[in-house]
């Protein structure tokens, strides 16, 4: 089945080069600062939030593969941080700016 899955974060004591380095992991566990629309255009997340599409047998299951592996990767990093991880398997998202 297919999932949404959201990532917002906050390091604490940290400058834009740990910024860089948590969405760098972030992206590579397939969560991106960056979404494409159905038209194809690209929209930039609100900062500090990441989100991407993924594969899996149960939210439950992938809610807790994504906050454990988060931590690793901001632990690895030598970062506290506050992890807020949210998934559904319906989903509908908006973009607006003003």
């Amino acid at each position: 089945m297919g999932y949404f899955a959201v990532c917002s974060f906050d390091l604490e004591h940290a400058g834009p080069e740990d910024y860089e380095k948590a969405y760098a992991a972030l992206a590579t566990l397939g969560l991106n600062r960056k979404l494409v629309t159905a038209l194809g255009n690209e929209i930039a997340l609100p900062t500090t939030t990441t989100a991407g599409e993924f594969s899996g047998n149960s939210v439950s299951a992938l809610r807790n593969y994504l906050t454990d592996a988060i931590r690793m990767a901001f632990l690895e990093q030598g970062f506290r941080a506050e992890i807020f991880v949210f998934v559904s398997g319906e989903w509908a998202w908006g973009q607006r700016s003003t």
